[in-house]
């Protein structure tokens, strides 16, 4: 049985892999998760990996020396080639998500959108070479900023209705920062296709349920890629 846990700013998965199916899956909010509990869930487990992108305190840190969990890192061997011109500075999980692509599109160029606390969008071509992508702010952060950085707009919440037109206040911001989303993806897609030619793209994150029916039969739905990549590179380091 493989640990995979995927720390990220709102939620901490801890799931367990076998035979490259997913058994068990819990979320925990971040900072809910303790040593305690992890113990309880990771008894059965023979080996482990960690992506963070937070910074872990020094018994986190511990746990995972002690219990030979490899966290993940630019260093990490991968069964793809990076080519970010950064890899120090690439987000964990956005690395994951790259090698979940490869293992589910090896021979095609694919795109991933994360839709969590940011849109993240990423790229590999059909070589097995992550390029990189782009982040945007997500869907609650775009919400909150609205509110955030005026005087007077409310903050609202998201609902799955947001019309074309807004005819008030909160629904002008509504179909502002959906549609915005929406559109934002589109363009990403077509520009992609223009680029590279035929693209096979995968919607994933906490917030991909509201945006896959705009994009009806041309994607595909994983919403645990990121797990799923974590443990294709925990196989592949043995």
């Amino acid at each position: 049985m493989n640990l995979v846990l995927d720390f990220g700013n709102t939620l901490w998965k801890v799931a367990l892999f076998e035979g490259g199916h997913l058994k068990l899956l819990k979320s925990f909010q971040k900072g809910e998760l303790s040593v305690e509990v992890l113990n309880e869930i990771a008894k059965s487990t023979k080996k482990g990996i960690l992506s963070s992108v937070v910074h872990l305190n020094q018994d986190w840190e511990q746990w995972m020396t002690d219990n030979h969990v490899i966290v993940l890192s630019h260093e990490t061997p991968l069964p793809i080639i990076n080519k970010y011109a950064t890899p120090e500075t690439l987000g964990k999980d956005r690395l994951a998500n790259a090698i979940g692509l490869f293992h589910h599109f090896p021979n095609e160029h694919s795109i991933s959108v994360d839709f969590g606390t940011c849109v993240k969008i990423d790229f590999v071509s059909k070589q097995g070479h992550y390029l990189g992508g782009s982040i945007s702010p997500g869907l609650q952060m775009r919400y909150k900023s609205l509110q955030k950085f005026t005087d007077k707009l409310p903050l609202v919440e998201h609902t799955p209705l947001s019309p074309l037109i807004g005819t008030d206040t909160a629904s002008s911001i509504r179909a502002g920062v959906f549609r915005g989303i929406i559109y934002e993806i589109e363009g990403v897609i077509k520009h992609y296709k223009e680029e590279f030619g035929p693209l096979e793209v995968i919607f994933t994150g906490g917030d991909s349920e509201h945006f896959e029916p705009a994009f009806k039969n041309t994607i595909f739905a994983r919403p645990n890629l990121t797990l799923e990549g974590l443990n294709k590179i925990l196989d592949y380091n043995g």
